[in-house]
């Protein structure tokens, strides 16, 4: 374990076994820090945060700070959980839950780049890269194998399914299906058919997947149509992924409208 002489560690945190902290770095007391954990210079790790084993917390990032909601009672006991192998870059943050013994929760193997904000009772999946800058809102579902472009942004309640590709500088205040390229403000452009290639997704699978996707964005059916049409026998579980996804409540609705480019 190395520890600078400036870093301030709370004698009640955990750490595990070779846990580098940087300079000036400051871990607060009700914390867990996992084995092989990188915490570099000035970091902050704030009451109620657990890291999984593995993770490189870049310098001036504040990981467990309160939320940024009005009105927020910050004697609330609320948490951040967050898996193995994770990657965020210098001056990401992630905030606590508003409610009490409530948690934002990160997966595995992510990388978030320089400027990621994950904002509270967000949960994100496991192997997403966020580019520089990316932010989002509370409440924000993020499934896993998503690849998000610097600057885009996600308000609250949206969520976003697994092997979503997004331009950079979007913004997005509804929901995105598995699969897709979302783009500029709302816009649904197409499958993401290289992403799916290189996550060995079968050759059948993703023209099934284009199909279902032809169906949705590029017909005359109206989306409840399409949904009351479907045959859960007659389609993969790839596809079943995507259709199941639309079928679910959503509080924002869902990216619709699209363009072709």
């Amino acid at each position: 374990m190395s520890i600078h002489p400036t870093a301030i560690v709370h004698p009640n945190a955990t750490l595990g076994e070779n846990v580098s902290v940087g300079a000036f770095a400051i871990i607060e007391e009700g914390t867990s820090i996992g084995d092989n954990c990188v915490i570099e210079a000035a970091a902050q790790i704030r009451k109620g945060v657990t890291l999984g084993a593995n993770c490189e917390i870049g310098s001036a990032s504040i990981l467990g700070s309160a939320p940024q909601f009005k009105g927020f009672d910050k004697t609330i006991q609320s948490e951040v959980i967050i898996g193995s192998d994770n990657v965020l870059r210098e001056n990401s943050t992630v905030h606590r839950s508003i409610f009490e013994e409530g948690a934002t929760v990160v997966g595995n193997d992510n990388y978030f780049m320089t400027g990621s904000h994950i904002g509270h009772d967000s949960l994100v999946g496991d192997h997403n890269t966020f580019a520089n800058g990316v932010q989002l809102g509370g409440h924000v579902t993020m499934g896993n194998n998503v690849f998000v472009g610097g600057g885009s942004m996600f308000h609250q309640f949206v969520r976003v399914g697994d092997y979503v590709m997004c331009q950079g500088l979007s913004g997005f205040s509804q929901d995105l299906p598995p699969y897709v390229i979302g783009a500029e403000i709302n816009e649904v452009v197409g499958i993401n058919l290289i992403g799916l290639k290189r996550a060995g997704i079968e050759p059948k699978d993703r023209i099934a997947i284009k199909d279902a996707f032809k169906r949705v964005y590029r017909s005359h059916e109206t989306l409840k149509e399409v949904l009351a049409e479907i045959e859960p026998d007659e389609i993969g579980e790839a596809v079943s992924v995507f259709y199941n996804f639309l079928s679910e409540p959503s509080k924002k609705g869902v990216c619709i409208r699209s363009s072709k480019r």
